[in-house]
């Protein structure tokens, strides 16, 4: 068994071992998920599997290879697979937990390069990028595609990675804590920055291989409209000022510069453009109605994110009292 790397050391005594927690989502992945799971074994303490609803031996074949096995009742998505991985993981109190796919895409043997910056305290959440350095042959379309998926996350969500659509990621007890996800489909990772940032838990990035070898599960054009319909649903829930307001307010300008050329006109020629007239009217209208929404989405946003909080911590202080 390969060792891991070492994560502390008292003066005197022996190095410690970290206990690294590695979870993999897998969905219908019995061709490939006995060798990713024995490979893990070798960086890790313990592999927890999480089989999304499979309909193939994806879990028998998990626990035959050494695996913790979590069923899912059915196909419930990516993000409600790494909630479960969480929870399990939770309980198991790790130094660092990894995740990776099950389809044999991300090399295991860049587990310790992944982990070491949680165990060495300089991030909370590290992203495998396949871009940071170039390590894989990796198809151009891919490539234009993740990029394109990358800007929009990076843009929208207010942290820049290199590779914001990385399954291979690893997270300190700090945000395995904090971190739920929620998003259907496939945009977790995405949704995963939005989170990353609204805790103010520290990211930083490894290089890592990949390698392709199940060729394309899902049309690519289809799952890139996909995420960016996920994307988009996000900013609408996390960011509306920007998402409403903002729109709202550039709308509303252009229909008040149509209304003063409107005005000028009529003043100066005595001519009424009624067509502009009423697109400067449905402008500001709509323009007002979009402000407004952003503004009381942004208030209502707030005021459950305060709830929240006030029911967690009288939830944490119930179970201090219970212990």
């Amino acid at each position: 068994m390969m060792p891991i790397p070492d994560y502390d050391q008292i003066q005197g005594a022996p190095k410690l071992q970290p206990r690294v927690i590695a979870i993999i989502p897998a969905y219908n992945e019995a061709r490939f998920i006995a060798g990713v799971v024995l490979e893990t074994r070798r960086y890790v303490s313990e592999v927890i599997v999480v089989d999304d609803g499979s309909t193939d031996r994806t879990a028998q074949l998990a626990q035959a290879a050494g695996a913790t096995v979590i069923r899912q009742p059915r196909n419930m998505g990516k993000a409600e697979a790494l909630n479960a991985g969480f929870r399990a993981a939770r309980e198991l109190n790790p130094d660092v937990v990894v995740c990776l796919d099950g389809d044999a895409q991300h090399d295991p043997a860049d587990i310790p390069d992944v982990i070491a910056p949680v165990l060495e305290g300089g991030a909370d959440v590290v992203i495998g990028s396949r871009f940071l350095e170039k390590r894989s042959d990796i198809p151009g379309w891919r490539i234009v595609g993740q990029h394109t998926l990358t800007f929009v996350t990076n843009l929208t969500s207010g942290i820049k990675t290199t590779d914001s659509q990385s399954g291979f990621r690893a997270f300190s007890p700090l945000a395995l804590r904090a971190l739920r996800f929620h998003t259907g489909g496939l945009g977790v990772e995405s949704e995963m920055q939005f989170h990353i940032q609204k805790a103010g838990l520290k990211v930083a990035e490894a290089p890592i291989n990949v390698s392709y070898l199940d060729g394309n599960k899902r049309n690519p054009v289809v799952q890139g409209l996909q995420i960016l319909d996920s994307i988009v649903s996000l900013v609408a829930r996390r960011r509306p000022l920007l998402f409403f307001s903002l729109p709202g307010l550039v709308l509303a300008v252009a229909g008040l510069v149509m209304g003063v050329d409107v005005v000028l006109t009529m003043n100066k020629l005595g001519i009424l453009k009624t067509g502009t007239a009423i697109l400067s009217s449905i402008a500001i209208i709509g323009g007002l109605m979009l402000g407004v929404t952003g503004v009381l989405l942004h208030a209502l946003a707030g005021f459950v994110e305060r709830v929240r909080s006030e029911v967690d911590s009288a939830v944490a202080a119930r179970l201090e009292a219970l212990k």
